[in-house]
């Protein structure tokens, strides 16, 4: 069994065929997918596909430091989140996420105090309530790393769509981290060397759909037509080519690369 452990699939991109992507993934050998939010009404839509799919879809609630962008800040009070999602929780959320910090563009970087508030604010309810956390954070990974250092303990969790140095590698392993790649590694060879350097134990795996497809992903139907692949749409399946390739720069058999990152998604996300 392969398991997804980051795919959108409340976007609009999957509204027309949802049945069909959940079965090309388990022709896959994708069987269990996590569903992540990026705000409180796509973090309600990733409980209800849970809900809609149990012991196939599991949920994750957060809000993603984009959000700042996209909202009032009076719709982000800190405290009103809190409490609004641990109201959210249930049997089917399996961590808080996605969360973090962001700094590739300068209108988000203006706004990096309030990425940290509120990437702590989330933290802290993981924290609180045992959950792990599914941290995104791209060009900010100091900005990342000062919160969660100020926190009363490190939490748990993932650093999804991996990108950034050994050192940051180094770091976020030893601090007890899971990590994941996508499609990311079969466009940068950077990124692609750090593949062999994670730790058997915390390695999973993502295609962080309907994103970061693989530039060589061939899936029929999936999304709209295209000459460039990049421009397709993602989706779980993929976590199969993925697995491939990540089994091929790390020197192993795919039934190795399946078997502990389901034993992996199984010990951080309690699955």
């Amino acid at each position: 069994m392969l398991v997804d452990t980051h795919a959108h699939l409340w976007f609009e991109d999957f509204s027309q065929d949802l049945a069909d992507v959940l079965v090309r993934a388990k022709s896959a050998g994708v069987e269990k997918m996590i569903v992540p939010g990026t705000d409180l009404e796509s973090s309600k839509k990733a409980i209800e596909l849970a809900s809609k799919y149990p012991g196939i879809i599991y949920a994750a609630a957060g809000v993603h430091p984009e959000e700042l962008l996209n909202h009032k800040s009076s719709d982000l009070s800190f405290a009103a989140l809190q409490t609004a999602l641990r109201s959210e929780l249930g049997t089917q959320v399996v961590a808080i996420g996605e969360i973090g910090t962001d700094a590739s563009t300068e209108e988000l970087k203006t706004h990096m105090g309030e990425q940290q508030l509120l990437f702590k604010t989330q933290c802290e309810v993981a924290l609180e309530l045992d959950l792990p956390v599914i941290i995104h954070t791209r060009n900010s990974f100091t900005e990342t790393w000062e919160v969660l250092k100020s926190l009363k303990k490190m939490p748990r969790g993932q650093f999804h769509c991996f990108s950034l140095d050994e050192d940051a590698l180094r770091l976020v392993l030893e601090s007890g981290f899971y990590v994941s790649f996508c499609g990311n590694i079969t466009w940068s060879k950077r990124v692609a060397r750090m593949v062999r350097l994670v730790l058997d134990e915390r390695l999973l795996l993502e295609t962080d759909s309907p994103f970061m497809i693989p530039r060589i992903a061939k899936i029929p139907n999936s999304g709209p037509e295209s000459s460039e692949p990049e421009n397709n749409r993602n989706e779980p399946a993929n976590v199969k080519l993925l697995a491939e390739i990540i089994a091929e720069l790390r020197g192993q058999k795919l039934a190795e690369i399946e078997e502990m990152t389901t034993a992996n998604v199984k010990t951080l996300f309690q699955l």
